[in-house]
């Protein structure tokens, strides 16, 4: 079967979809599928055409209505597998509600201020039209997924919508961590954007919370900072004002394999986000080189972070600086959790167990397909501590 995946990216851009379709495209040919994978941003209407035309079946990562309709009109199916979240309305607090309600509340959040410029009124209508695009590509579609549960729940669709997870390869034969492993002093590791919307502004507050508490056991530890963003000004003065600038480092933006040493080094990373994730990717890294992870309770974190790791509520600086303090405490329990959500994510977000889950949404829409669906076996790493 040939399997033509989409995607509305450039080449060599830094993007969570572009990261799942480099993971699940070995495993997918494994099985026997030709794959050719394919940017809409890169390429004309006319290369469109003839790429539909070669492949049996779409996955399609993108809300892109006009290639969406290019496939129905050649009689060909398309996945379309959700990575965003399809609302505006639910960028900072999300509330399961009826499609009904959820469009009302769309329209009303897309509404300008009275004291808007012109400008900004126009582009209530751009708005409300990409809304509009977005939910007749669902229309048009065969079968849609979502990167979480929690996104997949989030459309209010009165259909179904698949979880199909990024995953994730954690490798096989790694050490098993020790305490010897972690950096001296203890660090708390942020990797990720700079602005608002994550959170870092909550990590730095927790930071002065918890050394206050520190200063008198003499229990020294730093907060490594790992990624840029229009906020980084504003952050570092932060740092400066709550006189905590000596036990923060901002270490500017890392590649992903040098980023994975830093983490796997720290007692634990921290996803303070305060917008609704749908997958925090970061999380699932973490978990890949046994370290723990203190994540906020929005979106999809949870889902990521699994059940052996620390959360605090959105927002709640006390208690973040709580479960920061609980790996300060004890950093063998800190470890144990990353070693036990080290062997969730290997059972839960391997390729092969992702790539099962799509050939068995294709199986569903194709019953008498011949494409093998016969489960890999687990590696031995994660059949068990």
């Amino acid at each position: 079967m040939k399997l033509l995946i989409q995607h509305n990216h450039f080449q060599g851009e830094i993007a969570g979809v572009l990261t799942y379709i480099q993971s699940i495209e070995p495993e997918l040919q494994r099985r026997g599928l030709e794959t050719q994978t394919f940017s809409t941003k890169e390429t004309s209407p006319q290369q469109w055409l003839q790429a539909i035309a070669q492949a049996d079946l779409i996955h399609m990562n993108s809300n892109h209505l006009a290639f969406a309709l290019l496939c129905k009109l050649l009689g060909k199916q398309v996945i379309l597998k959700y990575h965003y979240l399809f609302y505006l309305s639910t960028h900072s607090t999300y509330e399961p509600m009826s499609l009904f309600q959820r469009l009302k509340t769309e329209f009303i959040c897309s509404l300008p201020k009275r004291n808007y410029p012109l400008k900004w009124k126009l582009h209530t209508f751009v708005k409300l039209a990409r809304l509009a695009t977005r939910f007749s590509t669902a229309l048009v579609v065969d079968r849609q997924a979502a990167c979480s549960q929690f996104l997949a729940q989030s459309h209010s669709f009165p259909w179904k919508v698949d979880t199909l997870y990024n995953p994730i390869h954690v490798v096989e034969d790694q050490s098993k961590k020790t305490i010897d492993d972690l950096s001296k002093p203890f660090s708390f590791v942020y990797v990720g954007r700079l602005y608002k919307d994550k959170g870092v502004d909550l990590l730095l507050k927790a930071t002065q919370i918890l050394r206050a508490k520190n200063q008198s056991a003499n229990q020294s530890f730093e907060v490594l900072i790992i990624g840029d963003g229009g906020d980084a000004k504003e952050l570092k003065t932060l740092a400066s004002k709550l006189e905590i600038s000596d036990c923060i480092k901002f270490l500017g933006n890392y590649s992903q394999p040098d980023v994975l040493p830093v983490v796997r080094s720290a007692l634990a990373l921290v996803a303070p986000s305060r917008w609704q994730e749908p997958a925090g990717y970061v999380t699932l890294e973490a978990s890949s080189v046994q370290t723990c992870s203190i994540v906020s309770q929005v979106g999809g974190l949870p889902e990521m972070a699994g059940p052996h790791n620390l959360f605090f509520e959105q927002e709640n600086v006390e208690q973040l600086a709580a479960a920061m303090q609980i790996c300060l405490d004890d950093p063998a329990a800190a470890i144990d959790r990353g070693r036990k959500a080290s062997h969730y994510v290997s059972e839960r977000f391997s390729p092969e167990n992702i790539v099962d889950q799509f050939l068995e949404i294709y199986q569903e829409m194709n019953p008498n397909s011949q494409i093998d669906l016969t489960p890999n076996p687990l590696p031995e790493r994660a059949r068990g501590l």
